[in-house]
C-alpha cells in the first residue's frame, strides 16, 4: 500500500499497460454519453476534420482512470478532491495505442486531520506516436502511515 508519505515531488511513473482505441468501445461509449456524428460514425467520421473516429473526451478521462488504476502499488485514497487544468491537446482517434504518465506536483499534509494529507498529480496521456493527447492535474486526499 502507498500512503501520502510515499509521494516525492518530481516523481514519474509511466504505466505499463497499454490502452487501444477500438471502433466498438468508442462506438459504444459515445453513443451512450456523446453521440456525435465524428464519434458514432465511421463515414460521418471520415468526412470531418479528424479523418476517422475519435473517442470523446468522457472517454478520454475514463481511459486515464483505467490506466491509473495500473499502477503497480495499490494507494491509500481517500477520495478524490478534484480534477482540473483538463486539456484535451489530439483527438484519440481509431487505432492509437495509449499510455499514461502520472508526475507527481505537490504534496500537502492536512492541517487539520494529522491521518491525511493531500497530492496532486499530473496526468498525461500520450498516443503510440509520443504526441501528448491530453492533460489534468488530478488532487487527492490520501492517508498517512499510521
Amino acid at each position: 500500500m502507498r500512503y501520502f508519505d510515499d509521494f516525492v515531488v518530481g516523481e514519474r511513473h509511466e504505466i505499463d499497460a497499454i490502452y487501444d482505441m477500438t471502433e466498438e468501445e468508442i462506438v459504444s461509449f459515445a453513443r451512450k454519453w456523446d453521440p456525435q456524428p465524428f464519434h458514432i460514425d465511421r463515414e460521418a467520421a471520415a468526412k470531418s476534420v479528424y479523418g476517422t473516429l475519435t473517442a470523446c473526451g468522457t472517454h478520454i478521462q475514463a481511459v486515464v482512470l483505467w490506466l491509473a488504476a495500473r499502477l503497480p502499488e495499490e494507494t491509500a485514497v481517500i477520495g478524490a478532491l478534484g480534477y482540473d487544468e483538463v486539456r484535451f491537446h489530439k483527438a484519440a482517434k481509431l487505432g492509437d495505442r495509449l499510455r499514461l504518465v502520472i508526475e507527481c506536483i505537490e504534496t500537502k499534509p492536512s492541517s487539520s486531520k494529522p491521518d491525511r494529507g493531500v497530492v496532486k498529480n499530473r496526468h498525461t496521456l500520450v498516443n503510440q506516436a509520443g504526441e501528448t493527447v491530453f492533460t489534468q492535474t488530478t488532487t487527492l486526499l490520501i492517508a498517512r502511515r499510521k
